[in-house]
C-alpha cells in the first residue's frame, strides 16, 4: 500500500495561491497509479478523460513534483485531454530504491510516454523548468511525437545557464567542475536543491516560495550529487540543430526571476523543426498568475488544435 495526495496538506495549501480554475476540486481529482519502473514506484497523477482529444505528459522540474503541475494539468484536462503527470524520482509520493540518477528521470520520462500513449491519439510532452529539457530528451527517444511544450529550455552544458540558474556565482564556478571530477567517488552525497539552486526565485510571491522550499517532497527535497552531475551534463541525443522531431512551443514566463528567456533561446533558436514562442505576461517561473495562465492555456490549446 502507498501513500498518495490524500492526507498530503501541503499541496492543499499551495493550490490556494492558484486562480479557482486552476486548481484540483471535486470534480476533476486525478486519479493516483503508480508504475513499476525497475525498482522504483513511480507515483502518478492520472486526470482521465472518455473520449480525450490526444494525451499530455507533464513533467516537473527540480522544485515541483506532479501534484504542483494542476495549474496547467487542470484546463487542459477540463478541454478534453487526458493527462499524466508522474513524480519523477526523489520527489513526490514515488517510492525509490537505490541510487537515483538523472538518466533515471529520462528512463522513467520514457517508459511513462510510452506507457500511457494510446496509438489512436496524438501524444504531446510538457515540460516546466527543467523538466522542460527533460521532456525535450524523452521526445528524442520517442518513434512517434505529435508536439513538445515547454516553460523552459535549460542545456546546464552551457556554463551561462549554470551561473545564472543556481543559488550562486562561485557555486557555478566551483561546484559544476568539482562534481565533473569527484561525482564517482563522492556521488552518494545528498545536499538539499534549495542550497543548490536559486529556488528563492521559484515563484514571485515570498510566502508561497517558503512555503514551496519547506516541502520535503518538492523545494524542499534533496538530490545525491551523482544526480546534480547528470542533470549539468546530460546526454542530448539529437542536438537542436539536427531536431526535427515535431513542432515545438516554448511558452515562457516573462517575469521569470529564477531563468530568463535568453537563457532558454540559447538551445530554442537553434532547434531546426517548427516553433514557436510566447511570452506569458506578467507570469513568474511557477507561474501562478491569472492572466499568464489563461495564455498558457490559450497558446497550448492553439498549438495541439494546428
Amino acid at each position: 500500500m502507498y501513500i498518495g495526495y490524500e492526507n498530503d496538506m501541503i499541496w492543499r495549501q499551495i493550490q490556494e495561491y492558484l486562480p479557482v480554475k486552476n486548481r484540483i476540486d471535486d470534480n476533476n481529482v486525478p486519479k493516483e497509479e503508480w508504475l513499476e519502473i525497475g525498482k522504483n514506484q513511480i507515483h502518478i497523477d492520472h486526470y482521465i478523460c472518455n473520449d480525450a482529444k490526444g494525451i499530455v505528459v507533464i513533467y516537473h522540474g527540480v522544485g515541483g513534483n506532479g501534484r504542483l503541475l494542476s495549474f496547467v494539468a487542470v484546463p487542459l484536462h477540463k478541454a478534453g485531454y487526458e493527462v499524466i503527470c508522474p513524480d519523477l524520482p526523489l520527489y513526490g509520493h514515488s517510492v525509490c530504491s537505490g541510487k537515483i540518477t538523472y538518466s533515471d528521470w529520462v528512463e522513467c520520462g520514457t517508459v511513462i510516454a510510452e506507457e500511457y500513449r494510446q496509438d489512436d491519439k496524438p501524444l504531446y510532452l510538457f515540460g516546466l523548468s527543467a523538466g522542460g529539457m527533460l521532456a525535450y530528451q524523452v521526445s528524442c527517444r520517442l518513434q512517434n511525437i505529435d508536439g513538445l511544450m515547454l516553460t523552459c529550455l535549460l542545456d546546464q552544458r552551457i556554463n551561462k545557464v549554470t551561473k545564472e540558474t543556481a543559488s550562486s556565482s562561485m557555486m557555478a564556478v566551483l561546484g559544476k567542475p568539482f562534481l565533473k571530477i569527484t561525482h564517482h567517488i563522492f556521488g552518494g552525497i545528498k545536499l538539499p536543491m534549495k542550497m543548490v539552486c536559486n529556488m528563492k526565485a521559484i515563484v514571485n510571491n515570498k510566502a508561497l516560495a517558503e512555503l514551496l522550499m519547506s516541502d520535503p517532497i518538492s523545494s524542499g527535497t534533496k538530490v545525491s550529487l551523482e544526480f546534480l552531475y547528470g542533470m549539468l551534463y546530460p546526454r542530448i541525443e539529437i542536438e537542436a540543430n539536427h531536431y526535427k522531431k515535431c513542432p515545438v512551443l516554448l511558452v515562457h514566463p516573462e517575469r521569470d526571476c529564477w531563468t530568463d528567456v535568453s537563457l532558454s533561446r540559447l538551445f530554442f533558436d537553434e532547434i531546426q523543426s517548427s516553433k514557436e514562442l510566447k511570452l506569458l505576461q506578467g507570469a513568474g517561473h511557477f507561474p501562478i498568475e491569472e492572466k499568464g495562465l489563461m495564455q498558457l492555456e490559450e497558446y497550448c490549446l492553439a498549438f495541439m488544435n494546428r
